[in-house]
């Protein structure tokens, strides 16, 4: 059911099927570079999981100018809400973004602390 991208040999995609198992509302999460590059994903099949990252890397990246005036620093999350799925995008340290895909439903405050946990562990690794 799930894809894993197996050539991350440094524990990426674990720290992402772990998530998953932990918050069984995400349908998929990816971890990408800043630029939207897709470095490990973890998704139901059919997934766009290249699409994701690169939405998700564009998500933060259209939050910095607004984060830094008001804010006073880069933005560490931006979420989406649309009708249907809501997309969070998490800065994982100073080049990654992780990105989450759930349902409307789901409360995005339910999967946040999850998500800035494996956030902060990912940009460890």
């Amino acid at each position: 059911m799930a894809t894993m991208m197996p050539w991350d040999g440094n524990g990426l995609g674990e720290r992402l099927s772990a998530l998953r198992a932990s918050q069984p509302p995400l349908s998929a999460v990816v971890l990408a570079t800043r630029t939207g590059l897709l470095l490990a994903a973890e998704a139901d099949d059919g997934a766009d999981t290249e699409t994701l990252a690169a939405l998700g890397a564009d998500l933060l990246a259209s939050a910095e100018a607004p984060s830094r005036a008001l804010a006073g620093g880069p933005p560490r999350e931006a979420t989406l809400r649309g009708a249907s799925a809501h997309v969070i995008a998490l800065a994982a340290g100073e080049t990654a973004v992780l990105v989450a895909l759930t349902d409307a439903l789901t409360p995005t405050s339910s999967v946040l602390p999850d998500l800035r946990e494996a956030a902060e562990d990912l940009a460890k690794l």
